[in-house]
């Protein structure tokens, strides 16, 4: 407790102290330039932000300037704070909303209003869920970077070689949506049947310490049991009822559903998959030694020039439905994707409040969303999709299998995300997508899967009610 009120009181001092007295900024010397970009260097490489930096100084004649920093996450609160020639940040993990508080970036109200073709704005172009996700106070202050596909990646030649068929189900082969006839079985049922058509040379999965990409599974379960409508209630922290794991036990029973898949079965994953660097798990996987992995809309990207087709071709599954999944009024499933990158911070794209070239940097960010620049990233990045409306665009004949399954997914999804600006999750108090501190259990649970998840989902309950009048204090 003394911990939280100290929390409490340092963020409310920051705050005070930012809104209350004017911002020293270091003076920058005049650049060769008429635009500088920053771009975090990781999972999307930086060929996509070379192509749309040229093609955009060849149709306005600016000067582009481009730093690819693989470090840029952490190094940005710095430069906003302490002054960059920076113009325009593309990077996850920003906390940009205590950075608006503070007067760091620029309102982005007029770049929303801008047009991005013949009566087609940017607020228009913005998938909504991320347009609305990207206000404070009643301002624009970020556009989201992108919208994320993830699941569970295949070894697709593996598959087709070995005669297997996708899952499109949990488990159970008495399953009416599961049809044996096609040689197709539940993703339960498939794992045993990989080890003993391999002889347990090849492992139905592996993943690694990064153990928040199963999340990119979890929660399309957790949101097949309880609809997206029901995600979205619970984003807005109505009461704290909408924790409580009796009357919302979805969260609970799609965690139980990994639990059975991987602690309860450890031999469906590779050993010590818990205590891998995720590239030794990206490199078992090209390999040829584990038939799936969870990941994301980058893997493609990522690992380019380190595997070779003959041995890989990789594929994203939708995530088979759990027994209980919610279906429409035909009877069938109804298929939702969660977006990936977008909760907490996300993938976020920003512009300094002291930039020397606001007007180009928000011409920048409006040309990206044109239909071709959409395609044109969407080429270079192996699938991954802008956070905007692809329903005008249509892939290349050069396109991979693994960038037509990104776009079927995206395309025939309900998305959703986790994204709130409610009070505790801006403070830091509460996190939505593993309540009450944001610690994932996958891990702990393969160390001890006796662990009781219908009273660990209590406990975060119980927690959480007894801090919420404090929280929204």
């Amino acid at each position: 407790m003394k911990a939280k009120v100290l929390r409490m009181l340092v963020l409310a001092m920051a705050l005070v102290m930012a809104l209350g007295v004017g911002l020293a900024f270091s003076a920058c010397s005049k650049a060769d330039w008429d635009l500088k970009i920053a771009v975090v260097h990781k999972e999307y490489g930086q060929r996509w932000i070379n192509a749309l930096a040229r093609k955009f100084e060849d149709e306005t004649g600016l000067v582009v300037e481009v730093e690819a920093n693989p470090n840029l996450q952490s190094e940005i609160p710095n430069r906003l704070q302490n002054g960059s020639d920076d113009d325009l940040f593309f990077s996850h993990g920003i906390t940009w909303e205590l950075f608006a508080a503070r007067g760091l970036l620029e309102p982005l109200d007029d770049l929303y209003a801008m047009q991005v073709s013949d009566g087609v704005t940017v607020a228009d172009k913005v998938l909504p869920q991320f347009a609305s996700a990207s206000q404070f106070n009643g301002h624009y202050y970020k556009v989201a970077w992108t919208n994320g596909t993830g699941g569970l990646v295949y070894n697709k030649k593996m598959f087709e070689d070995r005669g297997w068929a996708v899952p499109t189900v949990y488990s159970n082969p008495d399953n009416p949506d599961c049809d044996p006839e096609a040689g197709e079985v539940g993703l339960m049922e498939l794992c045993e049947k990989i080890l003993a058509d391999t002889d347990g040379e090849v492992k139905p999965f592996v993943w690694s310490s990064e153990t928040y990409y199963w999340d990119y599974v979890v929660f399309d379960w957790w949101a097949q049991l309880a609809g997206v409508d029901a995600i979205e209630t619970y984003t807005q922290l109505a009461s704290p009822d909408v924790f409580d794991p009796a009357a919302h036990p979805e969260q609970k029973e799609a965690l139980k559903a990994w639990k059975n898949l991987i602690a309860d079965h450890p031999e469906y994953s590779m050993e010590d998959c818990a205590g891998k660097q995720y590239t030794a798990a990206q490199m078992e996987f090209v390999t040829g030694k584990a038939a799936m992995i969870p990941c994301a809309q980058w893997l493609e990207s990522g690992m380019t020039g380190n595997y070779d087709e003959s041995t890989c071709v990789m594929d994203i599954m939708r995530t088979p439905y759990l027994d209980g999944a919610k279906k429409d009024e035909s009877g069938e499933y109804i298929p939702v994707n969660y977006s990936v990158g977008s909760t907490n911070s996300g993938d976020s794209i920003i512009i300094p409040a002291d930039a020397d070239h606001k007007d180009a940097a928000k011409q920048f960010v409006a040309f990206m969303l044109r239909d071709d620049n959409l395609k044109l990233f969407s080429e270079e990045t192996y699938g991954v999709q802008l956070a905007a409306d692809y329903s005008n665009v249509t892939l290349g004949d050069d396109a991979t299998d693994f960038m037509k399954s990104v776009y079927e997914i995206n395309a025939t999804s309900q998305k959703f995300d986790l994204l709130s600006s409610a009070l505790p999750v801006l403070q830091g108090y509460l996190s939505l997508d593993w309540p009450v501190e944001g610690v994932q259990h996958y891990a702990s649970l393969v160390a001890d899967p006796s662990t009781d998840i219908d009273a660990l989902y209590q406990s975060n309950y119980e927690e959480i009610v007894s801090e919420w009048s404090e929280w929204f204090a």
